[in-house]
Parts: structure tokens; sequence; C-alpha cells
């Protein structure tokens, strides 16, 4: 009913969250992330199905499905997107005195453990609780059969209704979020191909946007009612393909030594410090503010802070200074 208030106002409360939860946030995906690969390494042999089951998909088509799933659009839109965005924005970017090549290599970091292990790792426990419920116990696949090695049997009470719903509700959400983000970005991409004009109104181009998602809601619906082995398999193959296809494109395309040099850098860097560093990173001291004890390098990039700066006395009018050669 009132689309901008209800934009401002959810704006407000996930500043809200982010603000007072970032280290709940973190903190949880850290741990999912180490106790994934506690599971891995004890559990790794304990099939799905039953004992003596066959894989229902060979293993590029299982890949091809969890892929297309998953990160689909949001990979080759923001995979390049935000080593962009982190240019600016980040710690080392933040303080004004790293070096180009720091804070790129930084962004590029970041974007990577963005959509690396860590962060794949609560969606698969929710795969590998939801498999184990469905496919090996027999359970109804809803996200409470997930629960009943803990709640037993108050999960068909009232207990499960809750989890079920907010399931439910945090779901639809999401999948709100990534058709909205990936219509805004096809329409973006038809206006770069001139199939769509780039001087309309703002009525005429929300329009465009709501027809591309009934669009992709139509062939989903026509895809998900085909069935797993039709339209699901078979659509998650070509788009998988046509992304393989395009990364290929650009690989050829592009400055190919460097993109190979960075991929064996980043791959160090990921090592050393995604792991494990940036698994935790909160960014506790970037969130200060004025007055909460921020310390003045946070104000780097406000050019008022700068000519403040040059306005104070320095080193050399207050104290001795060294002399260097």
């Amino acid at each position: 009913m009132d689309p901008g208030g209800s934009s401002e106002q959810l704006s407000n409360w996930r500043s809200t969250v982010t603000l007072n939860f970032t280290w709940l946030f973190i903190g949880v995906r850290a741990f999912f992330f180490f106790f994934l690969i506690f599971v891995a390494v004890k559990y790794g042999h304990i099939k799905f199905g039953g004992k003596d089951e066959a894989p229902e998909f060979d293993t590029g088509s299982y890949f091809a499905m969890i892929f297309a799933a998953g990160v689909a659009v949001g990979l080759f839109v923001f995979g390049v997107a935000e080593p962009l965005y982190h240019r600016n924005n980040h710690y080392y970017a933040n303080a004004g005195y790293r070096a180009q090549d720091e804070v790129d290599m930084f962004g590029i970091n970041m974007t990577v453990t963005n959509w690396g292990i860590a962060a794949w790792s609560p969606y698969l426990i929710v795969a590998v609780s939801m498999g184990l419920a469905g496919y090996r116990f027999r359970l109804p696949m809803t996200f409470r059969s997930c629960f009943y090695p803990i709640l037993g049997d108050y999960v068909w009470g009232y207990l499960g209704d809750i989890i079920d719903a907010f399931a439910i509700v945090v779901t639809v959400a999401g999948v709100c979020t990534s058709l909205g983000l990936g219509a805004i970005q096809m329409v973006a991409g038809f206006q770069a191909l001139d199939w769509v004009g780039t001087d309309l109104s703002q009525d005429a181009l929300k329009n465009i946007q709501l027809l591309t998602i009934w669009g992709v809601t139509g062939l989903a619906t026509a895809s998900v009612v085909s069935g797993l082995h039709a339209g699901v398999k078979f659509l998650s193959q070509l788009a998988f393909g046509i992304g393989m296809i395009l990364t290929f494109v650009v690989f050829v395309m592009d400055d190919s030594k460097f993109l190979m040099n960075l991929i064996v850098q980043e791959t160090g860097y990921y090592l050393q410090w995604s792991m494990l560093q940036l698994n935790f990173w909160t960014d506790a001291y970037g969130q200060l503010r004025e007055g909460e004890g921020r310390a003045v390098d946070g104000q780097a990039s406000d050019p008022n802070w700068m000519n403040d700066c040059k306005s104070r006395p320095t080193m050399k009018e207050n104290t001795v200074a060294l002399e260097f050669p």
C-alpha cells in the first residue's frame, strides 16, 4: 500500500539489525564453516539416500542445478560489481594510506570470501540436514523435519508450525530480493543492448521490470511443474553452460595472463586471510562513530577532516623533529 514508506522502514530495520547483530551473523557463519568441516571429515561416508540407492542424477547435473539455484545470476553480476564497489568501501580503502594494489587486492579477496566456502556453509548445513531428513529418514520435506533429532515429536505441533512459517517467510523474502535484483540487472542489460530505451520514465521502466519478473516467474513455474528431470535439469544445464561460455569469452578477450596471475595470487590470499581472519571479521572499529572512540583515520575520506589535518600544527612546530638525510 505504501512502497516508499515500507522501503524506508525496512531499510531502517536492516540498518538496526546490521548494527546490533553483525557479531551474530559473522560468528554463526564462522561456526558453520568449521562445523561443516567436522561433519565432512567424520560423517562424509554417509549417503543421503538409502544404503543401496544409486544417485538420481550424475554429478554434473547435480552441480548445475545447485549452482543455478544457489548463485546463478548473482555471481555473474556481483562477481564484477562487488570488487568495484569494494575499491572505495572497505577496511583498507577507508584508511587512506594503503597502496592501490593493496586496496584492489583486499576488495577482490572480500568478494571471493563472500562467495566462497564460508558463505556456502549455512546453505550446506541446511542441505545436509534436509537431505538426511527427507531421503534417509523418510520424513516430510519441510524445515521442521531438520529439528526432529532435537525436538522429537514436538516438531509436529505448534513449534514445528513456527519453524516452517519462519522458513517460508525468509525464503520468500530471499527469493523476492534475488528476483527483483535479477530483473533490474536484466533490464539494465536490455538497455545496454538498445533493446529498451535509456530515456524511459520511472513508471515505464518499472513496468518493463515487472514484465521481466512475470516472464522469469513464468519460466520458473513451467520448469518446476515439468519436474526435476525435465525443466529444472535442462534450464540449469543451459544456464550453467551459457555462463561458462561467457566466462571463457571474457577470459580469452581480456588480458589472460593477468587473470591467471590474479587467480593464483587470490588463491594464496584466500587461504591465508579468508579462511580465518575474514571469516571472523566484523569490522568492529569501523562501525564506531564520532564520539564513540573512532580513530581519526576512519575519517580519511572526509575532505573536511583532511583540511582540518592540514590546518593543524606540524610535528616540527610542536617538538624537535628528527633530521633524515
